[in-house]
């Protein structure tokens, strides 16, 4: 590596390390600020709430990262560059016969260096925490979940439920079943008081993979025979031994229990919105196949295997298209350089979220929304790229 190489990396990760604490660190000052309350309601003393605080930003510093991680990004190889010709080294360099493209070699290498880990974070770290990640501020993992949306598992069968404890993997107040006709030649309704998972590797379970319902009423009653039938998606349950205790007061859910078979996981009825932002493209591939996920979620999850697959293209593209603004306007002020970057970038990532948002809407199919902001800014990029100056 030349001396030259060493000082352009350097510069750059200077510029990134310098750009990536402004950013993150005044968010972190504001949103603390705005929510100490919150935190104090899960911390008693200074040093709980120092330590509450601590790990909750820091455990983002994995989402300021994947959502910022290319802009600052192209904004250290702004300033590396910038720096350079401040210093008169590009006219230096130019005239002992170094390239343009020679010079900036590092700060290229930087940037898929970087986008080599914003992939990393985004498949092994974030839905590592994801959701720990989707948590409040306010919320220590003991809170219930609330407003569950209705969810339809392979056979069709739709559940409701009220609220849910995550500590015990059960739907409390209300959980409904409605089952289609296809099934029993006759549609029912399954009520409960409290409905339970059990996982299929549950160990003291004698009945897995699906929900427990405590306090179960069937109507029009289903006959006693499927009721019997252990291969039934509705099996009576006389015995509750191996099964896990019920949650709250037990008079509460008196009555019968029966055991419901389905693909529908306590995962899949507490997911928010939007989960596949915090999963791994193997989590992504399976959610299209998932029948919990629903037509409008799935083509949201479709748009956006296509946009993760892009991104570091995206990001390349970015610095590709930007670079040449700074290398063409040598003599500019640092900042007003750095002005025409982030009005360059402006204007990329608003194209680019106004595709996905018609991708989202079902005015461009997922593919086509995703993929057309390249189309179009790899274009420009490839001729402003031909218009430097070596």
């Amino acid at each position: 590596m030349k001396i030259i190489d060493r000082e352009r990396f350097w510069a750059f990760l200077k510029a990134y390390v310098i750009c990536y604490i402004s950013f993150v660190g005044l968010w972190i000052v504001l949103d603390a600020f705005s929510n100490v309350d919150e935190f104090m309601k899960r911390a008693v003393g200074f040093r709980q709430l120092m330590s509450v605080m601590g790990r909750y930003y820091l455990v983002r510093q994995a989402d300021f990262f994947d959502k910022l991680g290319s802009v600052i990004s192209m904004m250290a190889a702004i300033f590396t560059v910038t720096w350079m010709q401040r210093a008169n080294e590009q006219l230096a360099m130019l005239a002992a016969g170094i390239s343009t493209h020679r010079m900036i070699m590092p700060v290229i290498v930087s940037s898929v260096v970087v986008s080599g880990l914003s992939v990393a974070n985004q498949e092994l770290i974030i839905p590592r925490y994801a959701e720990e990640l989707q948590k409040s501020h306010d919320d220590d993992g003991t809170q219930k979940i609330t407003m569950l949306p209705s969810r339809y598992d392979s056979r069709g069968l739709c559940i409701i439920g009220r609220e849910a404890d995550r500590a015990t993997r059960t739907i409390t107040g209300r959980f409904n079943v409605t089952v289609p006709k296809e099934i029993f030649g006759t549609g029912s309704q399954i009520e409960g008081k409290q409905a339970t998972y059990i996982t299929a590797d549950h160990p003291t379970a004698p009945l897995r993979g699906g929900w427990l319902v405590r306090g179960a009423t069937i109507g029009p009653p289903l006959p006693d025979k499927a009721l019997e039938d252990p291969e039934s998606i509705v099996v009576a349950v006389k015995d509750v031994a191996g099964f896990p205790p019920p949650f709250g007061d037990v008079r509460e859910i008196a009555g019968d229990v029966v055991f419901l078979k389905t693909t529908l996981s306590f995962e899949a009825m507490t997911r928010k919105s939007n989960w596949y932002q915090y999963g791994s493209m193997i989590d992504l591939v399976n959610g299209l196949v998932d029948p919990a996920t629903d037509s409008s979620d799935r083509n949201d999850v479709t748009l956006y295997i296509h946009v993760r697959l892009l991104r570091p293209f995206l990001a390349l593209t970015l610095m590709f298209m930007t670079l040449p603004l700074v290398l063409g306007g040598y003599g500019r002020n640092m900042f007003v350089n750095l002005g025409y970057a982030l009005g360059n970038s402006a204007l990329f990532y608003g194209v680019g979220l106004f595709c996905q948002y018609l991708g989202s809407s079902g005015v461009l199919s997922p593919a086509l929304a995703a993929w057309l902001p390249l189309f179009f800014f790899a274009t420009l990029a490839t001729y402003r790229w031909g218009q430097i100056r070596t």
